[in-house]
């Protein structure tokens, strides 16, 4: 993840895999809180602390000084208050049985905070939602990672695909 700060490329120490992950469940939850037509949008900017305790509205320890600030919106539906005081509880879902796991915000949560990060939600009921993620600005020179590649004569083996289709 990177964006432009004070005219540099600023990396955040964040595992690709997991910022999909990321992505896609805030996503997917915004595509499920619109019903007909609506509008889902995600942003990237640079932040300060300032800008993040001032997010937070709460006495939290924000450490780093330049973050990268990841937002994704929706013009949904909204949560009420007694909602959004549990979304990243496990298994909390307000979807019909069936539809959702309740492990998708939960998931999300544990990323972000794993990766030193902040996470905080604004939503009104019939206005929509915006989460706001703030992932701290590193100094490290990102990995290059290549994975060597086998010719396709040696990937060969006895495994087991399966299949689950519902």
């Amino acid at each position: 993840l990177r964006t432009d700060l004070d005219g540099t490329c600023a990396p955040v120490f964040a595992d690709a895999g997991q910022m999909e992950q990321v992505l896609l469940n805030l996503v997917l939850n915004a595509r499920d809180a619109i019903t007909g037509r609506g509008e889902v949008w995600i942003t990237t900017a640079a932040a300060t602390r300032a800008d993040a305790v001032a997010a937070s509205h709460a006495d939290v320890e924000v450490p780093a000084e330049h973050y990268v600030l990841l937002s994704v919106g929706d013009s949904g539906c909204g949560m009420p208050p007694q909602v959004q005081a549990r979304i990243f509880e496990p298994f909390f879902t307000t979807k019909e049985p069936g539809m959702g796991t309740g492990l998708g915000l939960s998931t999300v949560y544990g990323i972000v905070r794993q990766s030193g990060g902040h996470i905080w939600v604004y939503s009104e009921e019939g206005l929509g939602t915006v989460f706001k993620l703030y992932f701290p600005v590193t100094e490290e020179a990102a990995e290059e990672t290549t994975a060597a590649r086998t010719p396709d004569e040696a990937l060969q083996g006895s495994e087991t695909v399966l299949v689950v289709d519902d």
